[in-house]
Formats: C-alpha cells, structure tokens, sequence
C-alpha cells in the first residue's frame, strides 16, 4: 500500500493502527529535524519524544486531498513544537509570569496597532496600547527572545540596519507551527515572485531571505541604494496586496 492509500484510509477509518504505520515510516523526519538543537542542554530522547508527538499530531491532521506532500505540511509542525518546547522550559525557570502574559500578547497587539496607525508602532506607543510600562514591554521581548535590544525610539519592526520591515512580511519568513497556514503564505510569494522582474528577485532573495542590508545589496548588483529602497517598497506592496486578495 503506497502513502498516500495509507492516509486515504486512515482519514476514513482513524485507525490507530493505520496511523502508527504511518507514523513510524516517517519517525526519520523527527530524528533529523531536532539534531540542529542539540548540544543545547536537553536530552537526545527527550528531544525525539517532542519530535515524534508532533508528527503524531501532524498525522492526524493532514489532508491528502489538498494536493500538498505530507512532508511540507509536518516539517513547520515539528519544528515549531521543538521551539515550543524550548520557549515552555526557559520560561518555566526563568521568566515571572507577568512577562510571559506581555509576551505572548505582543504579536496580536502589534498587528492591531499597525492596522490602527498605519505606520510602524514605536515601543512607547505598543507599551501604551497594551497597558504596560515600556521598561516590562522591553523585558518581555529579551525574556521570550522574540527580539534584540530596543530603543525606547525606534520602531518595533526597525532593524539593526535601520529599515522598517511590515508586520505582513513577517508571516512570510516565520516558521510556526500553522501547517497549511505555511504553505499558504508560500503560494503567496509565488504568485508574487514569479511576476517580478530579475533585478527584483535578486533584491528579495537577498533583503528578505538573506537578511542583506540595502547598502549591501546596491554594492553588489552596482545600483544606488535608492533603487534597491524603491524596489523593496514595490515588492512590499505587491506581496501586501496579494495577502489581502
């Protein structure tokens, strides 16, 4: 029987012997995707055991109908269970729970704020908007190492470069556990890529994949730094527009 009659059948039957078949022929994503945390203070089996929950998990919600490979859909699942589980220890020892309440209501409120502002919140007005002093929003952010140092100046989605990134663009480059939410947004940036033109994909490729600063890349496909700025605007724009679609 092929993978794809296995999870036929089990969407129709959820039988767990099905599943466990399933399961263990994919146990080998689990045991490459947790290598690269480790060395980091937490057991081999403790590391497998997370994997292999999450690919349980992952098993019981993929739809083989919806054309995707199994693989693309489990792999976000297990790493974002893997962070989970790294996020929940370090939290659990260190941060008081005032912080982690901030923390994890940071993503929602920055979005509402940037929707509500239309332009990129400042620390002291997310602080404000979320009730709390600029000083408990900042730790909240170092506890949950969402982000680096901030000044209390700079915008929330301000780099070390300088440069404002949208809040949208982050959906794209995050990996979290959402499954098909992923490769949705992956269809996304196809849509929008395959339009643009060749100095334009250069430009994603190294601003929003690679992390580039806008000097660097002008320096390095010989254009003004303005060109790349307006460039970036543009594919902002168009990659905005088709997540609203």
């Amino acid at each position: 029987m092929t993978n794809a009659e296995l999870f036929d059948r089990y969407a129709k039957t959820r039988d767990i012997g099905l599943r466990n078949e399933i399961v263990e022929h994919y146990l080998y994503m689990a045991d490459i995707l947790i290598r690269k945390y480790l060395n980091k203070g937490v057991d081999y089996d403790d590391l497998y055991q997370v994997g292999a929950m999450a690919l349980v998990s992952a098993v019981d919600r993929f739809d083989a109908s919806k054309g995707y490979e199994f693989t693309s859909f489990a792999t976000p699942t297990i790493l974002g269970e893997i962070k989970k589980y790294f996020r929940d220890k370090e939290w659990s020892l260190k941060v008081p729970r005032r912080l982690k309440e901030i923390s994890t209501r940071i993503p929602a409120a920055k979005e509402e704020l940037y929707m509500k502002l239309q332009h990129m919140p400042k620390v002291s007005e997310l602080a404000a908007y979320m009730g709390c002093s600029e000083e408990e929003l900042l730790e909240a952010m170092e506890s949950s190492k969402a982000y680096g140092a901030y000044s209390l100046n700079q915008t929330i989605f301000e780099n070390e470069y300088g440069s404002e990134t949208d809040i949208q663009i982050e959906k794209f480059t995050a990996i979290e556990d959402k499954g098909y939410g992923n490769l949705e947004y992956e269809e996304i940036i196809k849509n929008v890529v395959v339009d643009l033109s060749d100095k334009e994909k250069r430009i994603f490729q190294r601003r929003f994949i690679e992390n580039k600063t806008q000097t660097e890349i002008a320096k390095e496909i010989k254009v003004s730094q303005m060109t790349v700025s307006r460039a970036e605007k543009n594919i902002k724009t168009k990659l905005l527009k088709e997540l609203s679609r």
